[in-house]
Parts: C-alpha cells; structure tokens; sequence
C-alpha cells in the first residue's frame, strides 16, 4: 500500500508592506489578515498527516471534521474583509485556495480516509487522491503567493 502522503506544508510569509495613508485597511494590515487566516490551515495539514502516517483513521476523521469547520469561518473571515480600496484580487485568490482545501477536506479526504482504513490497496485510487490533494495546496501556494506580490508591488507606501 502506498504510504506517500503530503509532504508540502503551505506556509506564507507575513509580508512587510510600509503603510501608505492613514486609512483603516492599510497595505500591511490587509496583507497580514489575510495572510493570517490562510495560515491557521497549516495546523490541520500537520494534524492529518500525523494521524494518516499512524494509521490513525479515527483521528484523522475528527482533524478533518475540524478543519472543515476552521475552513467555513475562514471563507467567512476573508469575505467578511472585503477588497482593498476596490482591489480583489489578492482576496479573490485567496479564496479560490480556501475552497479548494474545503473541496478536498469534503470529497478527497474522506475517499481517502477510508480507503486507507479499510486495507484493501488501490494504489491508483489512492495516487488519485493524492495528486487531488496536492494539486490543492500547490494551487493554494501559487495563486496566493503570486497574488501577494501583486498585491505589495501595486500598494507599496
């Protein structure tokens, strides 16, 4: 059975944005909530490849209710922030990436879970959901990170 499993952990820098105005959503501040909530997935990813690598399928279930949870008040949290000054792009992007870790936290991880726990190998199901998962934090990593840049080179004080 194939015991690969995630091995790219999302981490985005806080970016230092020198503050430009005095307005309420400075450059840095907007950067950093969003940048703030992105991060709080990294603890669920460290939590489920924990629980999967242990073949502890109970916990990885619980991780996964969890950060399903986590993932509906982040959306929440971002769209609740809004554009910057009518600049959406860098929310957009990290929306997209939300909703793709809920997509894999609703429909991959489960597939995954019990495949695993039942102990009857498809190494091709399995690969499939693994390059699904992947894919989802590597489309995370890119489109945020490359919208952050975005972001700090049009709102730079």
């Amino acid at each position: 059975m194939m015991k690969q499993f995630i091995t790219g952990i999302l981490t985005v820098a806080v970016l230092t944005i020198s503050s430009c105005g005095s307005g309420v959503k400075d450059p840095a501040t907007y950067n950093n909530s969003i940048i703030t909530v992105i991060n709080g997935s990294e603890k669920h990813i460290e939590a489920m490849n924990a629980a999967m690598n242990a073949a502890d399928y109970a916990k990885a279930e619980q991780v996964r209710a969890d950060w399903g949870k986590s993932l509906d008040d982040d959306i929440k949290k971002v769209e609740d922030l809004g554009d910057f000054k009518g600049d959406a792009s860098f929310q957009k992007a990290v929306l997209e990436g939300l909703n793709g870790y809920k997509k894999i936290v609703t429909e991959d991880y489960p597939k995954l879970i019990e495949l695993r726990k039942s102990k009857t190998p498809d190494a091709t199901t399995e690969s499939a959901l693994l390059n699904n998962i992947n894919k989802a934090f590597e489309n995370m990593s890119t489109g945020v990170n490359k919208a952050s840049t975005e972001f700090e080179g049009k709102h730079k004080g």
